[in-house]
């Protein structure tokens, strides 16, 4: 069985048939998309810190929005 990359559930036959991410995933990022930030509250997973230039920031593997702003 494939797993979520956002969540890390199991992954229904249906959605592992053609996706790699589940519903509740997929309707998270669309959330984040239109808001710009983070939308998981305690289902929030937080990758590393990410640099470009001077800019350091936080990201969700979940929904892929942006947790903090560090610099």
């Amino acid at each position: 069985m494939a797993m979520c990359e956002g969540c890390n559930k199991l992954l229904g036959p249906v959605e592992a048939y053609r996706w790699a991410v589940c519903l509740e995933c997929t309707k998270a990022r669309h959330r984040a998309v239109v808001a710009h930030k983070c939308v998981c509250g305690n289902k929030r997973r937080p990758s590393d810190v990410h640099r470009i230039g001077s800019r350091t920031w936080t990201s969700c593997f979940r929904c892929l929005g942006q947790i903090r702003q560090l610099s």
